[in-house]
């Protein structure tokens, strides 16, 4: 996406023109110093210009003037996290928060990508009084909806690399089947790779290859050793009223223990619309054609579709995320003389994600996530009837990222999941946690 380089300094010009009419309003208590800091950042030295706005701000911590300048400030520094938490706590009824608003379009462009730009620059332009603002968040608006820039190149190959090392408590095989649990617990290794490279377009409007991979290594429990390979391609499209669309197709191929396990071809619409300033609903359909790669397996084949609606939104502290799926599985099932079992359910999920922004550079991860399952059909073991089987699954997670620069994260992620079952074997308690560094490409 496109977008003009971001005028930070001529924020500062229009506050300046109206703050010498007022100087008492900024900073009464210690005018040469303030004045000393405007002179540092108009001459560019931004880092000295910083440390006299922090000084002033330790004497009067809710002047909104003084956090604007170090927002400014710290915007030029490249530290564009700081910048936002002294944007943000600008009063609601303070004439600078329309400026701010912008800046912290700007910002977010940077740190989040254009929809959470979009958001800030509408409220800009809604709530400024000043023609010459409005004007700017207008064309700012304009050239990442219409995906015009003279100043940024898209990039058509764009990516995520992680590297990982962590410990398992409960290792399984294919854990959302739960085809075999260890119970036992081991370190692993594991890599991951998503790339997508844009054929012409962009997400308004394109076509764009999807692909990845992914291996997890448990040492001496190489059994539960696995690995995953995928390449997709999807049309992107606008529709009307606002509503957006993404159809695709996809081909996964998976290997358990060093042996083909599963090949997946999957086809998928998407459709999504933001309905308020920081409001949006993404609404997902999935049929997936499963087909086994071992014979051992052959169970697991036939078709899988999935329902999945979600809410978006936009917070000043975060992003929170809440949705709802519904999955139905017509699978052959396993059957072997007077013993029959079930691998067909019916699931639904609940999920809430939540990941706020703790500090400069850190943000926390924050998950629940309840599936319950219906299977199709009553269990049997060797004539035996064991019922119908119904699993019950919670899973927390906990985790907090380190954004070491713009394009490098480490991340620390811990996951707690219970599951129960009303046939025995199935019920399992894991505990895993894994720290990886990942960067953006």
């Amino acid at each position: 996406m496109y977008i003009a380089k971001p005028p930070v300094q001529l924020m500062v010009a229009l506050f300046m023109s109206s703050l010498y009419l007022s100087l008492n309003e900024a900073c009464a208590y210690d005018k040469p110093r303030f004045e000393q800091a405007v002179r540092l950042f108009e001459a560019g030295d931004y880092a000295s210009a910083t440390e006299l706005f922090e000084q002033l701000l330790a004497v009067d911590g809710d002047n909104a003037i003084i956090h604007y300048n170090l927002g400014s400030s710290y915007y030029k520094l490249g530290r564009y996290k700081m910048a936002r938490s002294h944007f943000q706590k600008i009063g609601t009824r303070h004439k600078l928060l329309p400026a701010a608003y912008y800046n912290l379009g700007l910002i977010a462009f940077r740190l989040e990508g254009s929809d959470a730009a979009i958001h800030w620059f509408e409220r800009c332009r809604d709530s400024s009084s000043d023609e010459k603002l409005r004007q700017l968040a207008d064309r700012q608006l304009r050239l990442l909806k219409d995906g015009g820039n003279r100043f940024s190149r898209k990039k058509q190959l764009s990516g995520y690399f992680s590297i990982g090392a962590g410990h398992d408590g409960n290792v399984g095989r294919v854990s959302d089947e739960i085809l075999d649990i260890s119970d036992h617990g081991s370190a692993f290794l594991d890599l991951f790779l998503s790339a997508r490279y844009w054929l012409n377009g962009d997400h308004r409007l394109g076509y764009a290859l999807k692909s990845g991979g992914g291996a997890t290594n448990y040492g001496q429990l190489n059994k539960y050793n696995s690995a995953l390979v995928n390449l997709g391609i999807y049309r992107y499209q606008p529709l009307h009223d606002g509503w957006h669309s993404r159809l695709g197709a996809h081909y996964y191929y998976t290997r358990l223990d060093n042996a083909g396990f599963q090949q997946r071809i999957m086809l998928q619409v998407r459709v999504g619309k933001k309905y308020m300033n920081n409001q949006r609903l993404r609404i997902q359909y999935e049929y997936n054609e499963i087909g086994d790669l071992d014979p051992a397996y052959n169970y697991l084949a036939g078709s899988q579709q999935r329902l999945n609606i979600e809410n978006r939104t936009h917070l000043d502290s975060g992003h929170l995320r809440m949705g709802y799926r519904v999955e139905l599985n017509d699978r052959e099932n396993y059957q072997v003389a007077a013993s029959f079992s079930s691998y067909s359910p019916t699931r639904q999920t609940l999920y809430l994600r939540y990941k706020p922004t703790l500090a400069e550079s850190w943000t926390a991860h924050l998950g629940v996530n309840y599936r319950h399952s219906d299977y199709e059909d009553e269990n049997i073991d060797n004539g035996v009837r064991l019922g119908v089987r119904k699993d019950k699954r919670l899973r927390l997670t906990l985790g907090v990222v380190y954004n070491y620069s713009t394009d490098v994260e480490l991340e620390l992620l811990f996951h707690h999941t219970e599951n129960d079952s009303t046939i025995a074997g199935k019920e399992y308690v894991n505990k895993q946690w894994m720290l990886s560094i990942g960067r953006f490409f």
